[in-house]
């Protein structure tokens, strides 16, 4: 293939692959079916777990919920597992809230108007609030509840579900839990409350995977042609892992495949050098 025939399937493939992103055209909102459920379960004061791909709209769950517990003069709290994330949120909340209603920040680092009307919180802030005997609020909302499974940091989960009392509403969100019908079993029998289930299966922003090529710039992973696109495999055809086994090792200037000829030519320089020594000895 000509290189002006390469660069045009490339700009193709390119094309192709970036077909789609950017600011979808305005239409009028409407509420998927799992949102609706969520909200309903919420409103009713019923611990609901969440499971939905990214992009699909957990917040927009979060949001209403709040919204109903605000017109009523409750509190609620929005926990994240990184004080980042909390940042975000904050500012995020404040326009959506504010200037009606009250919204604080509770992080290690900064303390922000901690008795507002909407409170967002790192969980190991939230939890050492439950300790002190604190943290009353009507709504608990758990972002990234996954966090529960990891085996430095799901302790803090476990027990921010454990000591929120049993009045409050507990709403879960998160997009990779697997196992939701055993987490939600283990809530009801923790908060002696029930706990429904509200997953949605279908991805509603497409995933595609890219590969940034120091020649061609931002190309597809895969093709038509196969799993591994012609320019990937060809960029990976002169490498080999390292001694981990996990990472790239890149080959050296000049040496041939795999790397192999830098290796070999500096053992023949080392044999060189050792019997030139020995000569002059």
């Amino acid at each position: 293939m000509s290189t002006m025939m390469k660069h045009k399937a490339i700009e193709e493939s390119r094309k192709k692959f970036l077909s789609g992103i950017g600011v979808p055209p305005k239409t009028n909102f409407v509420a998927d079916d799992f949102q609706q459920a969520a909200i309903t379960n919420l409103a009713q004061g019923i611990d609901t777990l969440v499971v939905a791909p990214t992009g699909s709209g957990k917040t927009f769950i979060a949001i209403q919920a709040m919204r109903d517990l605000l017109s009523k003069g409750q509190r609620a709290i929005y926990t994240t597992p990184l004080k980042a994330l909390s940042n975000t949120k904050f500012s995020e909340f404040q326009q959506t809230f504010g200037p009606t209603h009250s919204v604080g920040l509770l992080t290690g680092d900064r303390k922000i108007e901690g008795d507002s009307d909407v409170v967002i919180a790192t969980t190991e802030i939230y939890r050492n609030e439950l300790y002190r005997g604190h943290g009353r609020y009507s709504l608990v909302i758990l972002d990234e509840v996954h966090y529960i499974a990891d085996p430095q940091r799901g302790a803090v989960w476990e027990e921010s579900i454990i000591l929120t009392p049993s009045s409050s509403t507990l709403l879960m969100l998160s997009a990779s839990i697997s196992n939701a019908e055993e987490i939600a079993a283990w809530i009801e029998e923790t908060r002696n409350k029930e706990c429904r289930i509200v997953q949605k299966a279908q991805r509603p922003v497409e995933l595609r995977y890219g590969f940034l090529h120091p020649k061609w710039g931002v190309i597809p992973l895969s093709d038509d042609k196969g799993p591994l696109s012609p320019e990937v495999a060809h960029y990976y055809s002169g490498v080999e892992l390292d001694m981990t086994g996990t990472r790239v090792a890149m080959p050296r200037s000049g040496a041939g495949r795999h790397g192999r000829g830098s290796r070999s030519r500096g053992a023949r320089d080392g044999r060189e050098r050792d019997g030139s020594r020995r000569r002059r000895r």
